[in-house]
């Protein structure tokens, strides 16, 4: 058991650390990270040696864009399973040197603080455990957040900037100082220069007088670099590595900014000001206009050293009470949401009794109060959707435990309320058609669909008749947008897709608009995660979706593959493996790829057995609820 353990905490990086956040919901390391310890026979492992030996000394990501908002993209880059592999060994060798480096800043609200415990027992509201994925969070604050699973360390203080907007410390801070800047820095992690890790810790001249010399600094770099084409500029977006890799630069930043303010300004931490930075986002406090100006000089300076500049459109400047038009439009939508709950905690559902004209209101008014509140205070769904998805999570959990019979009253106020609920939860998604919003949408229909054998079933076609009609016009506008911005890959829709196949089946995937989407996607070029979306769907009926399936499959092994290009594209690497863990493709057609790439005669046996713990893709989509369950509490960074 405990060599098990010790197993599972090396690669456990695979889970946490080394993938973006935004994703196609069936794919995941999980398979990666298993087969790591998992026993298999020799030849197995023969042929598996083969595929995942040594990563080459320059990898190519996978980069993909996802929408930053209606109107910007950002990319994300997928890194090299194999050089994924060499991270654990990374991060199993330098973990100490880590979190050393990230105890150096006053400043900083979000950084790794000690390695996280291997397992937790429960989640807080008794809610299910086993999610993967999400740091643990450790805070000052009476209430410990824990994720549902841990990761590789355990972070202070917030997971969410927002948090900290919320949080005791931000109203002492604001009971000290009348005066605060925010100021972000413009495109930190594709300015960052790799070499300036060395620059941060230590010095330039030490990097310079160093070259060559194997230190903690130096073999974060190279393998920075090597995940990104031997990039110097800028650093792979996504990954919680890169994360801590700026986290450790910008910490150095803050030393030197404290240290500069003290003794050429004598300004005190603490005493003249304070300085709260969330990942690249700076809180400046103080009495006094001025030394907030002195401080903002500083900091620039500081950055300018290692090359990273402030996003100038997002200065703002603000007196006491700190209150923002977004806070105060968070606790008006959260109000919403309560008195609708408290409409579900009421007497005459507790009764069995139909909901009251007032009551029905409340809760058909939900849609309507989100639109009024926006507009209200001025501020975009994009901004407050992640918390708006959440609480109707929460709104629908709670209608849910109170279905008691399935076609009485309780089951006619369930589908009233459900529906309500799922026409707010469609438009947040479509005025704010991101990957986490199809997240939240994902997680949501999941939950409803747990209700499907208890209510009647007029009610549920109900549900799923509304559920598909929204969710095609969903994909519409998706596929749209996609065209639009002329992209390669569109997790958005991807995931549009998924959830519709997962959730409906095949009466969702035979609508003609959902069948032209996928025909005219299936026509355009080939990519790794086209194929893989495509291929979930296609495969919930073989036998009507023959012909696409069959087009897709020749274009993926039409795709040029050798040793070389495997070990070093992570495209081509999850490609290579993912037709071998195809479930629809036959043992010979497996064989001859493999072949073609590193020769000898694999038996069928040990193809079969190789088939099972090579690929990053849930073909049957049994884990998918899995998967949304380790994405239910919100990324602990997201590019927002």
């Amino acid at each position: 058991m405990f060599k098990k353990i010790k197993n599972s905490w090396h690669y456990r990086p695979l889970l946490t650390e080394t993938l973006p956040y935004e994703l196609p919901v069936i794919f995941g390391n999980e398979g990666l990270y298993y087969g790591r310890s998992k026993k298999i026979s020799p030849d197995a492992t023969t042929l598996l040696a083969n595929i995942f030996s040594k990563a080459d000394k320059v990898t190519i990501p996978y980069n993909y864009s996802i929408r930053k908002d209606s109107s910007r993209q950002t990319l994300l880059s997928m890194i090299h399973p194999l050089l994924q592999l060499e991270f654990c060994d990374f991060y199993a060798q330098y973990e100490n040197a880590i979190l050393d480096q990230c105890r150096r800043s006053q400043f900083s609200l979000r950084h790794p603080a000690a390695l996280a415990a291997v397992y937790v027992a429960r989640a807080k509201n008794n809610e299910v455990t086993h999610k993967v994925g999400q740091v643990e969070i450790r805070s000052n604050e009476i209430e410990i957040e824990l994720s549902k699973l841990v990761s590789y360390f355990s972070y202070e203080k917030y997971s969410l900037l927002n948090k900290f907007y919320e949080s005791k410390e931000f109203v002492r801070l604001e009971k000290r100082f009348s005066h605060l800047r925010q100021i972000d820095i413009s495109k930190c992690f594709y300015g960052i220069y790799t070499h300036s890790l060395t620059w941060a810790t230590r010095s330039k001249d030490f990097a310079k007088n160093n070259l060559g010399t194997y230190y903690f600094e130096a073999a974060y770099d190279t393998l920075m670099q090597r995940a990104n084409h031997n990039e110097t500029n800028g650093i792979v977006v996504g990954p919680e590595i890169s994360r801590i890799f700026a986290e450790i630069i910008l910490q150095g930043i803050d030393v030197a900014v404290q240290s500069q303010l003290r003794l050429e300004y004598k300004l005190v931490e603490g005493q003249d000001y304070s300085i709260r930075r969330y990942v690249d986002d700076f809180s400046i406090f103080s009495n006094t206009n001025e030394n907030l100006t002195k401080i903002e000089k500083v900091i620039r300076h500081h950055l300018s050293k290692f090359k990273l500049y402030v996003n100038e459109s997002k200065v703002r400047s603000f007196e006491r009470p700190f209150v923002t038009s977004l806070s105060q439009a968070r606790t008006a939508l959260r109000a919403s949401i309560s008195n609708a709950k408290r409409t579900v905690m009421g007497e005459n559902w507790e009764q069995g009794e139909k909901l009251s004209s007032d009551e029905r209101h409340t809760i058909g008014g939900l849609l309507n109060s989100v639109r009024s509140i926006v507009h209200q205070y001025d501020v975009q769904v994009g901004h407050v959707s992640g918390s708006l998805l959440g609480d109707l999570r929460s709104l629908v959990r709670m209608t849910n435990r109170e279905v008691s019979d399935s076609s009485g009253a309780w089951a006619a106020n369930w589908n009233y309320t459900i529906q309500r609920v799922l026409e707010c939860a469609f438009y947040v998604a479509a005025v704010d058609l991101r990957v986490r919003t199809t997240y939240g949408l994902c997680q949501l229909l999941s939950l409803i669909s747990g209700m499907r054998s208890a209510v009647s079933k007029e009610y549920w076609n109900q549900i799923e008749h509304l559920v598909s009609e929204e969710l095609v016009l969903l994909c519409k506008l998706a596929y749209k947008e996609s065209d639009q911005h002329s992209r390669h890959d569109s997790v958005e829709l991807f995931n549009a897709l998924i959830c519709g196949a997962h959730n409906l089946g095949n009466a969702f995937l035979k609508l003609p608009d959902v069948v032209r989407i996928l025909d005219e996607i299936t026509d355009g070029d080939i990519t790794y995660f086209k194929y893989i979306s495509l291929k979930f769907c296609f495969l919930k009926d073989k036998q009507f979706f023959s012909s696409q399936l069959q087009k897709l499959n020749d274009k993926a092994l039409a795709t040029k593959f050798d040793k070389n290009l495997i070990r070093q594209n992570s495209e081509s690497f999850h490609f290579f493996c993912d037709i071998l863990s195809a479930p629809d493709l036959s043992t010979a057609q497996k064989r001859d790829l493999y072949k073609k790439i590193f020769g000898g005669n694999p038996s069928n046996a040990t193809l079969d057995e190789v088939a099972k713990v090579i690929g990053f893709v849930d073909w049957n989509g049994v884990a998918i609820e899995h998967t949304l369950r380790r994405r239910q509490l919100r990324p602990v960074y997201a590019v927002a």
